[in-house]
């Protein structure tokens, strides 16, 4: 990888030379001067180009440029953002000065707001924006890839690698326990649970609302923050055919580090002696199998097969037996899988009706074996001028997804089987070790091959998904228009598993073919209506700017979801989802879900000569997810702007081209808790009544909350935009704080009341941060080189916790997190490992666990008194990163794009549960281990590498911190290499590249595939691992 990242820079530099070697063998020298038609100051940083070449330079910061034309003719052409490019024939001269005349358009440039759009000029919230071009200048199958490393303070996660896996985004930190931490979606104005199924070519560009002030305008839903998503629609013009695709190859990123054949056995070889030396103080090592078994045989009793195990060493274990096999399980799982996704799009349109249709389909293996996706989706905009002031538009967008899942994440997954299965079997199975028909040998217990698993069962998902919207804009009179929008989003998903017998463990204690099988059947429909209505007010008066909005809207949600598991089905080669297809029926449910959400809003933007801006919105929202005491909530929101580079004094600083100060405050909400969570709930039971028969009843689960109300967030922005040398460079910062109260948690209740728990508004937590993004364009002329930057810091907090703070558990089996005033959301609570007792004296002078032995592992005493037990428990971390960072470097030269995209992250934790089922003590015979266990403790003379302790270690196996890394890293998330062909008369434009995604990452986990790979609670329990992309692509446009 190295090397490839090597060629790619020498490629770069050879560019570089390139450029600075051009010369004209005969030509001449044309200067002059580039000012301002408005200020009449000189332009630094404009681009001079002689046309049709890669010949350029830029102007000095007086203005001034030179640059090296040919003898007779040609054309110089002046560009420079936000003023209009100009062209000058060259007929002799020797001097051509310039003067530029501002892009009016350019200066005009728009972002999408809630419920409208907003010059950008005049934005006074945190706004964040993303465009088509940066989304299409590397090939991405989801819109969330888009995001990473693009904008400061949203963190895009990719906790899994599975094809089709959702990924997660957090807006300047999670503040949430119980509800969700991810934003609102809204695609077109249409609120949506998430973007599966939006091709990203079909984007014009993303908007995301961080602060209070953007995002209160949608209420209940915008503690989050708000993505909005603007897909492309059609302009007047002939038709425009557009052709894009790419394939690719994907490797796996990083495999975990176990021991190999030999080692394993080795290692078994000493956890055996050590056995039987504590057997007996008479027994040694040098020992031979025969006398061992003579000395456990007792009163003429043959051992046990366990203390035969045990303590003997079975011949067919020696390595180098040719009766075993040796296998590496993650080669046997991994493979190099493809990948390729392709589009046709159709755009154009008359002065009354405009389209804009495309079409895509993806088809990705998986890096791991039984596991795909292909995924196909249409999306077609129309805009009709049906008569003299009203507007039609309207939208339709199916789109399809088929997926074999695998079963590969998570406790019980391939992921974490693979990395546990022991590397030694018999030779005659191979990579079926343990799957019917080959038992396995009794030291690797009755574990079963992955390869088998995946290959043998069925785990497939189909998800179909209808958005579909109609609209009208009607003008009503000068500056007042009226949008009506319906909307649907209708969306199946259904998922069958099947293991058969041959995929259990147990298979040979089976009495016959589907005694042990397993079905599974799950089915959710949903659907989502909406109507909306909502007043748009503009108007100007001298240099006053008024635009103000009036809205209401209506949304219903239902959900169906039905679920079916079936056991001991009639044989192993059929499987029918009905009750009566087998023995064992079990989880038999059917769910109706159903929710609404009532709501009113209002906005006003005021601006005066563009120089001082005030903009306050207010939302009401009801919703039937809430208590009947509180189901309306009330959501304001204000903010304010000073364009300090618009005043009179500020005329004279050309250096300073934009300075703006911005401040807001708002409240907003968070409302994604399942629905009816304010009900009292029934649960099934079995109770023995009588002669304790277990009967089968009803008993009071959750308890009805009458004032159970949305979380809400109280929020606070001072900004800064800063732009010099005709925002050659652009600064954005901002610093924020979020105050998040009635935080909503799951918490037990009193018995006496019949119930055991009650969703409550308990607590609040505090988020403040820091956000950084700069934009430069570095070198201009022929060879151009821009750089984006982004930087954030966010510290996280929780301030109170119910009545009296209690503190609560939580993480893996409650036992790797607490939730505690004064740290962190889940901060970890773990024993802190300090290394292990490495001799006698040493476990005699230190505090201890009763039970605690020489070669243990050594845990800090947190109290003080002498013992190690529960109360030594502690914080050392938490999963939330303190600082995230993404810069892209983009490099032209002629038609040669480069653009180089690195992200990174600084100042979190995870625990790494699969690490600690393959590195801590008392796993037995039945586990591999990570190589970690090659340094162990093996005696007072040889203690290893200090932390990891002995074979038979007595403790070690707690939750402590030694599977606690950190979560830093940084990546090469993408190299793109492109060339544009010239133009021709059968294609508008053409460009070609190679990419490289997920080219190389640093970090320090070795407890897992990612530091990526974080589940909810802090802690990677075997995740799908992320690949290693290598891409073919090419763009087309007739």
């Amino acid at each position: 990888m190295k090397h490839k990242i090597y060629q790619l820079t020498c490629l770069l530099l050879l560019l570089a030379g390139f450029h600075a070697s051009a010369v004209w063998a005969q030509g001449r020298t044309v200067s002059g001067k580039v000012t301002t038609a408005d200020t009449k100051e000189s332009l630094p940083g404009v681009t001079v180009l002689l046309k049709g070449t890669s010949n350029g330079t830029g102007t000095g910061a007086d203005g001034s440029y030179s640059l090296e034309v040919p003898a007779t003719g040609g054309t110089l052409v002046f560009s420079f953002v936000g003023y209009t490019t100009q062209e000058v024939a060259l007929t002799g001269q020797s001097t051509v000065n310039v003067v530029l005349v501002t892009d009016q358009k350019a200066l005009e440039e728009v972002v999408v707001v809630g419920y409208g759009t907003q010059k950008a000029s005049n934005v006074t919230g945190a706004i964040a924006s993303v465009t088509a071009k940066e989304i299409e200048e590397r090939p991405v199958n989801r819109i969330e890839n888009a995001l990473v490393g693009q904008m400061p303070g949203v963190y895009v996660q990719t906790p899994s690698g599975e094809p089709g896996a959702e990924l997660q985004i957090r807006v300047r930190g999670g503040a949430s326990i119980n509800a969700s931490n991810e934003p609102l979606y809204v695609v077109d104005g249409v609120p949506v649970d998430n973007l599966r199924g939006i091709n990203p070519t079909d984007v014009a560009n993303i908007e995301v609302l961080k602060d209070a002030a953007s995002a209160a305008i949608y209420g209940s839903r915008g503690s989050n923050g708000v993505v909005l998503v603007t897909t492309k629609r059609g302009r007047k013009g002939p038709a425009k055919l557009n052709f894009s695709g790419f394939a690719g190859l994907q490797n796996v990123e990083s495999k975990l580090q176990v021991q190999s054949a030999e080692e394993w056995i080795q290692m078994r070889k000493e956890g055996i002696d050590e056995d039987w030396l504590r057997q007996n103080p008479a027994n040694r090592i040098e020992d031979t199998r025969a006398t061992r078994l003579q000395r456990l045989t007792v009163n003429g009793v043959a051992p046990s097969a366990a203390n035969v195990i045990r303590y003997t060493h079975d011949p067919k274990w020696q390595y180098g037996q040719d009766s075993l096999a040796y296998t590496d399980w993650q080669d046997a799982l991994f493979r190099r899988a493809r990948m390729q996704q392709y589009t046709i799009g159709a755009s154009g349109g008359t002065d009354n009706v405009t389209y804009n249709i495309n079409g895509s389909y993806l088809d990705q293996e998986g890096i791991i074996i039984g596991t795909n996706l292909k995924r196909a989706t249409l999306r077609a905009n129309f805009d009709a001028q049906i008569s003299k002031g009203i507007k039609l538009f309207m939208t339709l967008a199916p789109s399809m997804e088929w997926a074999s899942l695998g079963r590969v994440d998570g406790t019980g997954g391939q992921a974490l089987n693979a990395a546990q299965m022991p590397p030694v079997g018999p030779k005659d199975a191979g990579v079926y070790v343990g799957a019917q028909p080959f038992r396995t040998y009794n030291y690797s217990g009755n574990y079963i091959s992955p390869v088998a698993v995946l290959e043998r069962s069925e785990v497939n998902g189909t998800r179909t998904r209808l958005n579909a919207n109609m609209g009208l804009n009607v003008d009503l009179y000068k500056g007042l228009q009226m949008q009506l929008l319906g909307a649907m989003d209708n969306g199946y998903y259904q998922d069958q598993q099947f293991f058969p017998t041959n995929t259990d463990r147990n298979w040979f204690n089976a009495a016959n073919d589907g005694a042990l099988s397993r079905s599974r059947y799950y089915q959710t429909f949903n659907t989502r209506y909406l109507f909306q209505s909502v007043l748009n007010y503009t108007r100007r008066f001298g240099d006053h700017n008024l635009s103000a909005i009036l809205g209401y809207s209506v949304e219903r949600t239902q959900e169906d979801r039905s679920q079916q598991e079936n056991t001991q089905l009639p044989n192993d080669w059929t499987y029918l989802f009905d009750r009566g297809n087998s023995t064992t029926n079990q989880n038999n449910i059917a769910v109706p879900v159903k929710d609404m959400l009532l709501s009113y809003f209002t906005r006003a933007q005021y601006d005066y000569k563009e120089k001082y801006l005030l903009s306050a919105s207010l939302r009401r929202d009801g919703s039937s997810k809430f208590g009947s005491n509180r189901p309306f909530g009330y959501f304001p929101a204000v903010s304010v702007g000073w364009r300090v580079s618009g005043e009179n004094f500020m005329q004279g600083v050309t250096a300073i081209s934009d300075l703006k100060f911005r401040a807001s405050w708002g409240v907003t909400g968070n409302n994604r808790i399942p629905s009816n969570s304010q009900f009292a709930t029934l649960g099934v039971n079995n109770y023995p009544l009588g002669n304790g028969t277990p009967t089968t009843g009803y008993s009071p689960g959750n308890f009805q909350n009458d004032v159970l109300g949305w979380e809400q967030t109280a929020s606070y922005n001072y900004g800064l935009d800063f732009g010099m040398l005709g925002n050659r460079l652009q600064v954005t910062a901002d610093y924020y704080i979020k105050n998040t109260t009635d935080l909503l948690y799951t918490v037990p209740v009193s018995s006496i009341t019949g119930f055991t728990r009650s969703l409550q508004n308990i607590g609040n937590v505090r988020n403040v941060g820091v956000e950084l993004g700069l934009n430069s364009r570095n070198l201009v002329g022929a060879f151009q080189w821009n750089t984006s930057f982004n930087a954030s810091y966010n510290d996280n907090k929780v301030l109170k916790l119910g009545t009296d703070d209690t503190p609560v558990p939580g993480g893996f089996m409650g036992l790797t997190s607490l939730l505690q005033v004064g740290v962190p959301i889940n901060s970890f609570y773990l024993y802190e490992a300090i290394g292990v007792y490495k001799t006698q004296a040493e476990l005699d002078a230190n505090p201890r666990m009763t039970n605690s032995r020489v070669g243990d592992t050594q845990y800090r005493d947190v109290n003080g008194d002498g013992i190690i037990n529960n109360d030594d428990r502690t914080i050392l971390g938490n999963p939330q990163p303190k600082f995230i960072f993404g810069v892209t470097n983009n490099f032209v030269y002629k038609n040669f794009d480069l653009n180089v995209l690195v992200n990174a992250q600084q100042g979190g934790d995870l625990y790494s549960v699969i690490g600690r089922s393959i590195d801590r003590p008392g796993m037995g015979y039945l586990y591999n281990h990570s190589t970690n266990w090659n340094n162990r403790w093996r005696s007072e003379a040889n203690p290893g590498d200090g932390m990891t302790p002995a074979i038979g270690a007595t403790t070690g196996a707690y939750f402590d911190s030694r599977w606690l890394y950190s979560s830093d890293y940084v990546r090469v998330k993408n190299i793109t290499l492109g060339y544009t062909l010239p133009k021709k008369r059968f294609y508008s434009g053409a460009r070609v590249y190679l990419a490289l995604e997920n080219a190389y990452i640093w970090h320090n986990y070795t407890g897992g595939f990612s530091p990526e790979a974080l589940q909810p609670g802090g802690f990677d329990n075997g995740s799908y691992p992320q690949a290693r992309t290598y891409t073919l692509g090419f763009n087309l446009s007739i």
